[in-house]
């Protein structure tokens, strides 16, 4: 790989490492700090996390919006980083992949994120205390969140999925077990927190970070990963 084309790969994944740090501590944590009642007939939760997001405050929710809406758009810079570095080891189609999943980021990752945030604001503004769901709140995920969420959601895993395979493959210059510093990985982990740990708000707000989480892992690294193959 030439010394440009490294540059110019560490360059984006230095723009998305820092994009998703100011993600996860400006437009994640922050709307995830809240407790979750639990729900009786409530198994996946969502009741709960909506009569929590009830008591956010303004100014939480203020962050999460602003944050989230401007940086998860510049992790766009980081996934084509990791396009690049996939496109070098010749694994074109793993390549395109991945760089339509870092458009989709750019364009509808930061309008998910905020379609979201404005989904718990209206939980402050209708009573959802009494474990059912108005019908406001059912029009506005049904014709609004869930559509976009089933454009985005299928092409980001697809990109995290391509990543994998073409590290695990020996398709970059980075080592196999590289594999790890994926999206994925936090999902995964975050994801499965709450079943072996009491719920808190720290565990709220760590699985609300999780995908912003998986790209400060992603991202820093295979900068760290790609920073040591330049030394050498």
């Amino acid at each position: 790989m030439e010394k440009q084309t490294k540059h110019s790969i560490c360059t984006c994944l230095l723009i998305g490492l820092i994009a998703s740090i100011l993600t996860v501590a400006g437009g994640e944590l922050p709307i995830g700090w809240v407790d979750y009642p639990p729900v009786e007939g409530d198994p996946t939760g969502m009741m709960g996390m909506m009569i929590g997001s009830g008591n956010l405050s303004l100014v939480q929710l203020a962050l999460g919006a602003l944050f989230g809406g401007i940086f998860i758009p510049l992790q766009y810079f980081g996934f084509e980083g990791a396009s690049r570095l996939v496109a070098q080891g010749g694994c074109v189609k793993a390549a395109r992949i991945i760089h339509w999943g870092a458009a989709a980021t750019g364009f509808w990752g930061g309008i998910v994120h905020v379609i979201c945030v404005a989904l718990m604001f209206l939980c402050r503004m209708v009573d959802v205390s009494q474990g059912t769901l108005p019908q406001p709140l059912w029009d506005f995920t049904l014709w609004l969140v869930l559509p976009i969420s089933v454009v985005f959601m299928p092409v980001y895993y697809a990109m995290c999925i391509a990543l994998f395979a073409a590290v695990v493959r020996g398709k970059t210059a980075l080592p196999q077990w590289a594999a790890v510093f994926n999206p994925l990985t936090a999902t995964l982990l975050l994801n499965a927190l709450p079943m072996i740990v009491p719920g808190s708000k720290l565990v709220n707000a760590l699985g609300m970070a999780n995908m912003g989480i998986g790209s400060v892992i992603t991202f820093g690294g295979l900068l760290g990963l790609l920073g040591k193959t330049n030394e050498q």
